[in-house]
């Protein structure tokens, strides 16, 4: 490991937006989803990023950008501010209209909150290869104002050394408003100027998802239905988490993700790889989980063929599965999965589920997925 150290002083703006309610996600019981989902909202910021900041640290809820030099302007800066809103917020809305976990963290996700607080001042430092660690009183001033009386829930934080530096040519967005503030810390009185974004967030563009609907144009072709000796969260659970497909799936070797998504949702795109064939891509187009009855409807990415499956609450501890076959409804394609398809999907469909009885079974001891109120 080669460390370089670099004890000159360099002027720095610091920056570092942070996610509000991420303590509420980690301390509940759903922590694989929260951490999940912070770590997307963490990306989606990241890129954001169109003035040229560098990833100091990635500090659990918030990140701490720097960018070494002069101070942008308060014209860039204020734009930096709103573009990370922005697409932080519309991410928010767009996985709330494809959410399909109903756990508390999922739930929760928009309600989620940013703050940004903005600093400018001088950073001495190191690096190990090519990481850079940045020191000094005033990246202990930037984490500090994280700590703040402030009784705003999203705002924008600036300091005075920040907003004296930072000359502007035009007009300032409206949704600025800043207010005088000053807080006192250990390293000294610190003053700064602060707006709420609540205006801005009026003004975020309404997040608009793909639209997936090519099962409309589908028929059933034929039906598996079997009674589960396990309760529904266990059972719609093995077939929601697509990490759980391979222990129970027919012929499936492994499960491959197309879209990045970490929690599984409307849109999520894998592969079910088998050995000895091509695995076309399976997108989710449609889901509903509530009032004792779970269904999730899946279609290859072409709208060939796909499956809709159903579970049903009988009991605390038993429910109903169906499983419908679905394919394009046209002669052609009907006929060629007649003769050539069907009593082997059939065939397949069934060790499935009966596998997935198994599976489903306690000694498995296998994850579940936090399914509430369904019956």
């Amino acid at each position: 490991m080669t460390t370089e150290t670099n004890t000159t002083i360099q002027p720095a703006l610091l920056f570092m937006p942070d996610i509000s309610g991420f303590t509420e996600f980690v301390t509940g019981t759903e922590i694989t989803h929260a951490q999940s989902i912070i770590q997307e909202v963490l990306e989606t910021i990241i890129e954001s990023n169109h003035i040229g900041l560098e990833v100091g640290e990635i500090e659990g809820d918030a990140i701490f950008f720097y960018r070494l030099g002069n101070a942008p302007s308060l014209d860039q800066l204020l734009k930096q501010v709103q573009t990370m809103f922005t697409k932080f917020h519309q991410y928010l809305q767009l996985y709330e209209k494809q959410r399909i976990c109903p756990c508390e963290a999922c739930y929760a996700a928009s309600q989620l909150k940013l703050k940004i607080v903005a600093h400018f001042g001088e950073v001495t430092g190191y690096s190990v290869k090519s990481h850079r660690k940045l020191f000094g009183k005033d990246v202990i001033v930037l984490h500090r104002l994280l700590k703040n009386s402030l009784n705003k829930k999203e705002y924008a934080l600036i300091t005075d050394p920040l907003m004296e530096g930072a000359a502007t040519t035009i007009q300032l967005p409206d949704w600025f408003e800043p207010e005088g503030a000053k807080e006192q810390y250990d390293v000294g009185e610190v003053s700064f100027k602060v707006s709420d974004l609540a205006k801005l967030k009026t003004q975020v563009p309404e997040a608009i998802p793909q639209d997936f609907n090519s099962a409309k144009g589908s028929q059933i072709v034929f039906t598996e239905e079997a009674i589960f000796q396990a309760p529904i969260q266990r059972v719609f659970g093995a077939i929601y988490d697509l990490s759980q497909r391979s222990k129970w799936m027919d012929g499936i070797q492994r499960i491959e993700m197309v879209t990045k998504d970490l929690v599984h949702r409307v849109g999520t795109m894998h592969r079910c790889v088998a050995s000895k064939r091509n695995s076309p891509i399976i997108v989710t187009e449609y889901a509903s989980i509530g009032d004792g009855r779970a269904e999730l409807v899946e279609m290859d990415k072409k709208g060939i063929a796909g499956c809709r499956y159903v579970a049903e609450v009988i009991n605390d501890e038993q429910c109903k599965l169906t499983i419908d076959m679905l394919v394009r409804k046209t002669p052609f394609l009907l006929a060629i999965f007649s003769f050539f398809m069907k009593k082997k999907m059939q065939r397949q469909l069934r060790r499935s589920i009966e596998n997935l009885k198994e599976y489903c079974k306690p000694s498995f001891l296998n994850p579940q997925m936090t399914v509430t109120e369904l019956n």
